[in-house]
């Protein structure tokens, strides 16, 4: 709560604010504010110009990347329904969490076993294709070491599981207790970034290649779809 309030007084100047001042605003002891700010400028939340703390480029940087995966969900949506209208599977649209696949969009064509996956569900990097494809193609997992990532972070793991993901091009995992497999490909803007993970949730544990390839194409002919065409909204955001 302390940080938020930080960071809302810092919205609300123009010219930012100095250490003491924020100390004068939220009321608290100077070590809690040098606390804070020490923590906001580590993670680019905050930065410090001469004696004066502003807005720091990543609240900029995690703005955009929501923009971008609100347009990226809005040109897709469409395509995944009728992907899926003939089918007994669910469509899943995530966007990059820390250590995890933020899932923002669920559509379903089942009727009688609709997915456990909602909307707010994180999946997790080494246990779902969708963080699979994080660990492949997002540059935070590309070169970690003991010093950044967790003390829980299998490095060795993710080497593998990138290695396998980047040679098929899509990613897999199977989910025993429902009996379903999570089939997952990676969206990239024109400029390259990754910006959002396209999944499908098929009915039983498939490890067909042919079958598994043919889902993967249908989805990667769908993560295409933002990087085609002239899309007004994306000239907007470059």
């Amino acid at each position: 709560m302390q940080a938020l309030q930080l960071c809302q007084a810092i919205a609300e100047s123009r010219s930012g604010l100095s250490a003491s001042e924020i100390e004068s605003a939220l009321k608290l002891p100077r070590t809690s504010v040098f606390r804070l700010l020490r923590t906001l400028t580590s993670e680019r939340v905050v930065e410090k110009r001469g004696t004066k703390y502003f807005y720091g480029t990543r609240i900029y940087e995690i703005s955009a990347a929501n923009s971008r995966s609100r347009y990226v969900q809005r040109i897709i949506a469409p395509a995944l329904s009728k992907l899926i209208a003939t089918t007994n599977a669910s469509a899943i649209i995530c966007t990059l969490g820390d250590y995890c696949a933020f899932v923002i969009d669920v559509l379903d064509a089942r009727e009688k076993q609709i997915t456990t996956i909602r909307p707010g569900t994180k999946l997790p990097l080494f246990e779902s294709a969708a963080g699979h494809v994080m660990l492949a193609y997002h540059p935070k997992y590309q070169n970690m070491n003991d010093s950044t990532h967790p003390a829980n972070f299998d490095e060795q793991q993710a080497a593998k599981l990138r290695a396998t993901t980047c040679t098929r091009g899509y990613a897999v995992s199977h989910f025993a207790p429902r009996n379903v497999t999570l089939v997952a490909v990676p969206v990239f803007m024109r400029d390259g970034e990754l910006v959002s993970i396209l999944a499908i949730e098929l009915e039983g544990m498939i490890h067909d290649v042919k079958v598994l390839q043919a889902w993967s194409a249908k989805l990667k002919d769908i993560a295409r779809l933002p990087t085609t065409g002239a899309h007004p909204y994306e000239q907007d955001m470059q």
